[in-house]
């Protein structure tokens, strides 16, 4: 009860917070990438997350998220390639430009490409899929949890499919795999460019650390709302009829209240179903999840290269995870042929009952393609590479 009535005060803080950001306005963050003007030429607008570039270096905050540190390492290379950056908030809907741009990249679909000049090279930033595809996935997640539960809640995340900005954009860049880039093809015919999502090299993995017998019958769901489109309701409905498994979920789950009410029974009084809250990455309760459990799963709708599960990638936790994930699985993990219940409990079972040395020698390939295909190092060289190309092609 102490821990619920912690996460709601929590939740309302952040949900105030961020009221009143909007209602005060965000910065415009000039010259992030702090160079001598007079040597530069060209000037580059980022508009995506401001937050980073008003934290310190060592703030412990920049492991909440991938994007924040992201953020920081996008501008740093724009800056290799000429450019004094710029940053605006995907948030900040009052947003106009001040200034003169040779290069947009932008977060935000809804932005009329007018707003800056007929020679700014403007490139979309996406995270997820087309919302076209995210938005008609979704609806089916929750139209399937009415006709299976009876619970009628309410999508978190149905996003505008009045995308001016896209379709007006000369290039797209944006997180996942050759799938998701296959559904921003549905509206966009121009050059589109993906990258993968990293893990954090702070995190630590050992296999002698953990006893594989016991982490092949243990699954963690980790991930933020919104939990059905993420497929937390098809894991609490497997989940309880196989008490010899157990399911780990690392998730503030008192954010969705209604969600908690459809599945209390499950979440709080299923002996084999462990709600634990929302864990900080690298602390101690994190590598006791990432030492219990075997396999990270996410039977997600729509995602891009999902980052939570790529961070228990980097821990060694083998991934189980639909093609929405935006994930390729390759010979280290496992993608789902498709998202019904039976295909889901079928490999929970089928993996459940491998051999621990499997699963070993699974984790250890998993962590090796994190580090060399899901690193920090991987994801500043395929921005190097994709700003390189594009400017190549657009002869800038």
């Amino acid at each position: 009860m102490l821990r619920e009535v912690r996460a709601i005060l929590r939740n309302n803080y952040w949900k105030m917070r961020a009221t009143a950001r909007k209602i005060i306005g965000y910065p415009v963050l000039y010259n992030v990438n702090r160079v001598n003007e007079q040597n530069y030429t060209k000037r580059a607008l980022l508009i995506y997350l401001t937050k980073p570039f008003r934290m310190k270096e060592d703030d412990p905050r920049f492991m909440n998220h991938q994007n924040l540190r992201q953020c920081k390492q996008i501008a740093s290379i724009l800056g290799e390639f000429g450019y004094v950056v710029d940053v605006a908030d995907v948030e900040d809907r009052r947003f106009r430009p001040s200034k003169r741009y040779d290069l947009v990249i932008s977060h935000r679909v809804d932005l009329e490409p007018d707003m800056f000049p007929g020679d700014a090279l403007k490139v979309y930033l996406f995270t997820g899929l087309n919302h076209i595809v995210h938005n008609r996935n979704v609806r089916k997640r929750y139209q399937a949890l009415s006709q299976r539960r009876g619970c009628f809640l309410m999508p978190h995340r149905i996003h505008t499919e009045n995308m001016p900005f896209v379709r007006g954009a000369d290039a797209l860049i944006g997180f996942g795999n050759d799938f998701v880039v296959s559904t921003w093809r549905e509206i966009f015919s121009g050059p589109i460019y993906s990258f993968y999502n990293y893990g954090f090299h702070e995190i630590q993995f050992s296999q002698e650390w953990k006893d594989f017998s016991l982490a092949r019958k243990n699954f963690l769901f980790w991930g933020t709302p919104d939990y059905v489109a993420k497929g937390l309701d098809l894991l609490l409905e497997i989940f309880p009829r196989h008490p010899d498994l157990h399911l780990y979920i690392g998730a503030n789950l008192e954010y969705d209240r209604a969600f908690c009410r459809c599945y209390r029974r499950e979440l709080y009084e299923t002996s084999n179903i462990h709600p634990m809250g929302w864990v900080r990455v690298n602390s101690p309760e994190f590598y006791q999840l990432m030492n219990k459990c075997g396999y990270v799963i996410l039977p997600s709708c729509s995602e891009a290269s999902a980052g939570s599960v790529v961070l228990c990638m980097y821990a060694g936790l083998v991934p189980i995870v639909t093609k929405e994930a935006g994930i390729d699985t390759e010979d280290f993990g496992v993608t789902l042929a498709n998202d019904s219940l039976e295909e889901i409990e079928k490999t929970i079972l089928e993996l459940a009952n491998l051999p621990a040395e499997w699963l070993r020698e699974r984790s250890i390939r998993t962590r090796r393609v994190a580090e060399a295909k899901y690193s920090e190092e991987a994801f500043v060289r395929r921005w190097r590479e994709i700003l390189g190309d594009l400017f190549k092609q657009e002869g800038r």
